[in-house]
C-alpha cells in the first residue's frame, strides 16, 4: 500500500505509519516508540526522508531524535561489525600495494 505524495514519489504504509506516530509525539505509548526507532534505523531512505521532511512534523521528529539518541545510535554489533570491515579492507589495500 502506497500513497502519492507532493513531489510524486510514494510512501509506504510503514512510513505512513511513523509520520502518524511523529504527528502524536509525544503522546505514544512504548509499542509506538519502538516502532518509530525501528522506522528510522531500519526505514527505506526514501520513507524516512518522505516522514521526516514533512515541515509541519520536523520539530517533532528532531525531539524524538534527541529524547531516544542512545535506542538510535549505533550498538557495540554494529561498530564491531563496522570496524572489522575496515580493518579487512585496509589490510587487503596494503597487501594488494605490497605485491
Amino acid at each position: 500500500m502506497t500513497e502519492s505524495t507532493k513531489g510524486g514519489a510514494t510512501a509506504s504504509a510503514q512510513a505512513i505509519r511513523a509520520e502518524d506516530i511523529f504527528r502524536r509525539y509525544p503522546d505514544i505509548d512504548a509499542a509506538e516508540v519502538k516502532e518509530a526507532v525501528t522506522f528510522l534505523k531500519k526505514g527505506r531512505h526514501l520513507d524516512i526522508g518522505l516522514v521526516t521532511g514533512t515541515t509541519d512534523i520536523k520539530d517533532k521528529v528532531e525531539a524524538f531524535r534527541q529524547e531516544h539518541a542512545r535506542a538510535l545510535g549505533l550498538g557495540w554489533v554494529e561498530v564491531t561489525v563496522f570496524t572489522l570491515f575496515f580493518v579487512v579492507m585496509l589490510a587487503a589495500l596494503i597487501w594488494l600495494l605490497a605485491k
